[in-house]
Order: C-alpha cells, then structure tokens, then sequence
C-alpha cells in the first residue's frame, strides 16, 4: 500500500513529539487531560511537584495564525489561572520547549 504524506503534519503527531523532547530533559507531562470542572480537554499539561504548571493547544497549521481571543476554547484556557502555549507546527517545537523549560525553572 502507498503512503500519501499529508499536506500539514497531524495534530498527534506534534503532541507526540512536545511529549518526547519534555521526557528528555526530565519535564513530567502528561497529554490528554481533562479540565473536567472547565469542560476542557488539554492537548498537554506539564507538571511539577503534583502541580500542574501550564497547558499546551496544539493545532495543525500549514502557516503561522494567531488565536483568537474571543473564541470559546481560548476563553475557558484563561478560566484555569495558569499558563497556555499555543503550537501550530512543527517547526515551533524547539521555541515551545525553550518557554516551558524556563517557566519550570521559576516554579
């Protein structure tokens, strides 16, 4: 059977890769979670001292967007009090790791 490349990189497939470049430099994350009281699901959260320190949305973009901040998921994003990063594509991996990494250190 042929494999057809998608024309943008799945979702999973960048949640996959966040959650393994955080493994390696021994940050706990953990993806999926449900923010059950928010009806919110996480793409990713991070974790330190049973804490939960920020969340990460990943999306699949094929070119650089910005949020919009009257959308419903963003909103219940800032009902949780804490951090939330925004990935759209791959090649923002690296800088989303630098910003996590740094806000670990502060915790």
């Amino acid at each position: 059977m042929q494999f057809i490349k998608p024309k943008r990189i799945p979702e999973a497939n960048i949640q996959a890769e966040i959650y393994k470049q955080l493994k390696e430099v021994n940050i706990e994350s953990m993806l999926e979670y449900r923010f059950k009281e928010f009806r919110l699901r996480a793409d990713l959260i991070v974790i330190k001292n049973s804490k939960i320190i920020c969340a990460c949305e990943v999306k699949s973009w094929s070119k650089p967007r910005s949020i919009n901040p009257n959308g419903k998921q963003f909103r219940k994003y800032l009902k949780l009090g804490i951090p939330i990063f925004y990935c759209g594509r791959i090649d923002k991996i690296d800088n989303l790791i630098e910003k996590i990494k740094k806000l670990y250190e502060k915790s």
